[in-house]
């Protein structure tokens, strides 16, 4: 169970801070809800207590420099479909795990240096580099622009020798 002043990260939502834990009544029945105030989203989001485990509500992670070295890793080859490409990486984001996410961010920001990005793959682009900044942060205990000047540091770095990335 989280406690107030928690920092949390939402699958869904990203990242946030635990500003109190609420009680409702729903349908008869007494409920505990975490009220997190979003930290790349404006506004707060409420996750009954109960279901906080299902939902993947965690803590954010403990390395960030894994994070960080994932981004700096080689890439993997993303499909040319854009269909094929943009679900993929959708489904990365989606799952809230942050390697998924980071290897997204990486492979995304090697296409782009190779191949400009679509509209589309822009958009999941920003999203996922959102949701990793928050993930900085909070594991880092800095603000969002410091996160973002580490993680834009990383990916200003890589070299792109060919287009097959």
């Amino acid at each position: 169970m989280f406690k107030v002043g928690d920092k949390v990260i939402h699958p869904s939502y990203g990242a946030g801070t635990i500003l109190e834990i609420k009680e409702r009544q729903i349908s008869e029945q007494q409920c505990e809800y975490y009220v997190i105030e979003l930290l790349t989203q404006a506004g707060t989001l409420m996750v009954p207590v109960s279901r906080a485990d299902e939902l993947g509500l965690r803590l954010p992670v403990e390395r960030p420099d894994h994070v960080l070295t994932i981004l700096n890793s080689e890439p993997t080859y993303l499909s040319n479909d854009h269909r094929e490409r943009q679900e993929l990486i959708s489904t990365d984001i989606r799952s809230g795990d942050v390697q998924k996410i980071s290897e997204a961010v990486r492979d995304l920001a090697y296409r782009d240096r190779a191949d400009k990005l679509t509209e589309a793959d822009q958009k999941l682009y920003r999203q996922a580099q959102d949701f990793l900044v928050g993930e900085l942060a909070l594991s880092q205990d800095v603000d969002m622009d410091t996160a973002r000047e580490q993680m834009t540091s990383v990916l200003d770095s890589l070299d792109v020798e060919d287009d097959s990335a």
